[in-house]
């Protein structure tokens, strides 16, 4: 099962200093072909989550997204997301596909909550 923990803030190493968002836990599986990427089941579990569910606004431009995959109540990272998003422009760094890598910036909307913002930063990630 991905797991997926949204927190305001840059992270340094210390999850204290962060304000958890959301988490979301679920599975995305594709019937015709090999299992998804991170990346993609993420982005796909973050569009089944927004069409469900109401989730919060960014209060900072710092924000950091952790994808991990859980099993047997334990939680092994793939993939961190720093992100940054300010005057309708947001995007990340992310940790975890050596080497670091930087996505492309994404544009926004002040109306759009967080699960939005990371959607189309992931978008950016995954091949079309």
């Amino acid at each position: 099962m991905l797991k997926i923990s949204i927190f305001a803030g840059d992270y340094f190493g210390d999850l204290g200093e962060l304000t958890r968002l959301l988490d979301i836990e679920g599975s995305v599986t594709p019937d015709d072909r090999l299992p998804f990427e991170a990346p993609e089941e993420a982005l796909r579990l973050l569009e089944m989550c927004s069409e469900k569910y109401a989730t919060p606004h960014l209060s900072q431009r710092c924000f950091t997204v952790f994808i991990g995959r859980e099993i047997e109540f334990k939680v092994t990272p793939l993939l961190r997301l720093d992100g940054y998003a300010h005057n309708g422009r947001a995007s990340a760094s992310v940790v975890g596909i050596p080497p670091i890598c930087y996505t492309e910036p994404v544009t926004y909307s002040p109306d759009e909550d967080v699960v939005e913002i990371v959607r189309k930063i992931l978008t950016t990630m995954v091949p079309q």
